[in-house]
């Protein structure tokens, strides 16, 4: 009787061993899945209430950008590193209407508005030291930035990522605005449609020469042309001049109609990638 009591005695710590540990597993597990289903969204809901309180008025709701300020979903927002995404939040930036939020906000909470941006652009909350965001290693497309920039001459009239001139439209994001054939159109025939703001007149002075230009603040006494280059608006005023005249040729030049076959794919190919 004693043996079987026995028997049974370890039958039973053999099981309740065999139970608990199971248990022990199963509550390990989900107690893991917890911690990153926490982790995945920590802070997203902190950061939207402090991104409404702080930074919907210049971004938007949504981060579509307002008058004050830019986009934070457009493509150089979503090529940031976590970190520098941080960092323009901490440190804001120079030149711009982005102020820098440090000693306002606290580190937490800038992590958490950072978060909540990339719950914007339709990324998981914010993960530092693990980003795979950057300049793209197709060659094509960096061949294609290093003519943009260089030989082409397109950054002298157009910018992205807070580069470049203004003369023309900027183009970040423009893969996204355009399709493949309405952005070829506008390189090898840019005065087939020119974007509204970007228009441009003719001041025949009375010395016979003529200036022709983007314009702004056009009015019954004066309007304003864009210097070449883009840093200047000059003033013409009407009663001084022979004639003011509308134009329908985009400032644009033919450089890309003139591109080798190569060369125009590697521009396309950069462009896409904006």
């Amino acid at each position: 009787m004693n043996a079987m009591t026995k028997q049974i005695g370890e039958n039973l710590k053999s099981s309740f061993t065999v139970l608990l540990s199971r248990s022990i597993k199963s509550m390990t597990a989900v107690l893991f899945l917890s911690v990153l289903s926490a982790g995945s969204l920590a802070g997203v809901g902190e950061g939207q209430e402090l991104y409404n309180a702080y930074c919907q008025i210049c971004h938007g709701v949504l981060g579509e950008g307002q008058a004050m300020g830019k986009p934070l979903t457009d493509s150089p927002a979503n090529r940031l590193a976590d970190q520098e995404l941080i960092d323009v939040i901490t440190e804001g930036r120079a030149g711009t209407g982005m102020v820098a939020w440090e000693g306002s906000l606290s580190e937490v909470e800038i992590f958490d508005i950072a978060s909540y941006i990339r719950n914007l652009q339709g990324k998981p909350a914010l993960i530092l030291g693990d980003d795979d965001s950057g300049p793209s290693d197709d060659p094509n497309v960096i061949a294609g930035e290093m003519l943009f920039n260089g030989s082409a001459e397109c950054a002298t009239c157009h910018s992205y990522d807070d580069k470049g001139g203004s003369v023309g439209p900027s183009l970040d994001g423009v893969s996204s605005r355009l399709a493949d054939d309405a952005l070829l159109q506008a390189l090898m025939n840019p005065s087939a449609s020119i974007v509204s703001g970007f228009g441009t007149k003719e001041v025949e002075q009375e010395d016979g020469t003529v200036i022709r230009g983007r314009f702004r603040n056009d009015s019954e006494l004066a309007v304003q042309i864009q210097s070449a280059d883009g840093r200047r608006w000059v003033t013409y005023f009407k009663e001084r001049v022979t004639q003011v005249r509308d134009s329908d040729e985009s400032v644009m030049p033919d450089t890309f109609a003139n591109l080798g076959a190569n060369e125009q794919q590697q521009v396309l190919a950069f462009l896409r990638s904006l």
